[in-house]
């Protein structure tokens, strides 16, 4: 299937503003953070567990609000919910500049997440949902996704250039500046009109729409919360410890720092081939390699091996980019975009209070036991219970009624 110019010029406009988004927001409260891990272990002399507490609230709280800024979404666009989260992400970090304890941190972060929620991953899938046919929104989809990945590549390089410059609490201060970049972008350039073709049909009549109501009857609904319960805190609890990881295996800073960056690209360009590949594979077969390719990566982590570790890296990061876009792929097309807010809102509730566990949980772990080897055994147990689950959800068909299945 050969792309026409016209769709090339579709995946080059929304779907990489998209991308663009979820670089900075993603990039910045994430990956970008995790090079300042050190830094503020050594200021404050708190334990792995005390300082990744902070990932935990800030998506739990995002968990709790999420639902609800989903239905914000539905009724007032994305363009407003951008606005609201990229001034509050800048406010965030130039607030953690000041920080002067852990409590002072976890205030930060609770309102990190209502930034988070605003301008986050459901918005920016909405946004290209709503503006791309069915021909390309699997690639368009995958397209912005990579964002998250192109954040995690960039911004802790970005991150550790500020922090050996200037210290971390001015490097916070200079991020700041990042998100208000983006800001004027999202005023000037993004509107409305894009949702339909230019005689007036919606870009979206293809998919089979679903209400939240009818939604919520469907065992395919709660599967994939619980999916992305497990999902997420895999990925986010393996990702956002790997720097940890690294240096308590004895990896130089640098050494950590590129891993980083290594899974990022990999991770990105999973997202993006994955989104191409729906065109021509089944997305829930691809979505069950993609978990078993993840899980593989999360056993060579468990091994605790400075070999293994540089097999398990790649494993972990293609599963996971694959099964990130697929996952959000298919609850696209299987509830539609009409009331994809409060739909995907709840779906991401569990897979935010997933992601928060998954980060904390890692780090107690690991405090508790010595090291991160028995993180990333749980990790593999939660991967095993996601590949499981996934033999239960079934292809929607055409036509297919709201009846519950």
């Amino acid at each position: 299937m050969s792309m026409k110019s016209s769709d090339i010029k579709i995946l080059l406009g929304i779907p990489v503003f998209g991308m663009m988004i979820l670089a900075v927001t993603n990039g910045m409260t994430f990956s970008g953070l995790t090079v300042f891990d050190e830094a503020l272990i050594g200021e404050f002399d708190w334990s792995k567990a005390t300082l990744k507490f902070r990932d935990f609230l800030n998506l739990g709280v995002a968990a709790l609000i999420i639902p609800f800024m989903g239905a914000i979404i539905d009724k007032y666009g994305v363009k407003t919910t951008f606005i609201f989260g990229l001034i509050l992400l800048s406010i965030c970090f130039f607030s953690y500049s000041y920080i002067g304890s852990s409590t002072h941190m976890y205030l930060v972060h609770i309102v990190m997440a209502f930034a988070l929620a605003a301008a986050g991953t459901l918005a920016a899938i909405i946004m290209v949902s709503q503006r791309i046919d069915g021909d390309n929104r699997g690639k368009a989809i995958g397209i912005t996704l990579a964002g998250t990945s192109l954040g995690g590549y960039f911004m802790p390089r970005i991150g550790g250039y500020l922090l050996e410059e200037f210290g971390w609490r001015q490097a916070f201060r200079y991020e700041a500046i990042l998100p208000l970049i983006l800001l004027v972008f999202v005023v000037l350039f993004l509107n409305s009109s894009d949702k339909f073709t230019s005689e007036g049909k919606s870009k979206t009549e293809d998919l089979v729409e679903l209400t939240f109501n009818d939604a919520l009857k469907t065992k395919r609904f709660w599967l994939l919360c619980l999916i992305g319960f497990f999902c997420y805190y895999s990925i986010m609890g393996g990702y956002l410890n790997l720097f940890l990881y690294m240096r308590e295996l004895e990896f130089t800073t640098e050494t950590a720092i590129q891993a980083l960056g290594l899974m990022s690209a990999l991770i990105l360009l999973a997202k993006f081939l994955s989104g191409v590949l729906t065109d021509y594979i089944n997305k829930y077969t691809m979505f069950k390699i993609q978990v078993f390719i993840m899980l593989l990566g999360a056993i060579g982590f468990s091994l605790y091996s400075t070999t293994a570790v540089w097999y398990a890296i790649p494993l972990f990061a293609i599963g996971w980019g694959g099964l990130y876009t697929l996952i959000n792929f298919i609850i696209i097309t299987v509830f539609g975009v009409n009331s994809a807010g409060k739909i995907g809102g709840t779906i991401s509730f569990f897979e935010s209070m997933g992601a928060g566990l998954g980060i904390w949980l890692s780090g107690l772990i690991a405090d508790k036991s010595g090291s991160y080897a028995m993180s990333f055994k749980v990790i593999a147990v939660f991967l095993i219970l996601a590949l499981i689950f996934s033999f239960f959800i079934s292809p929607v068909k055409e036509n297919a009624s709201t009846e519950p299945t």
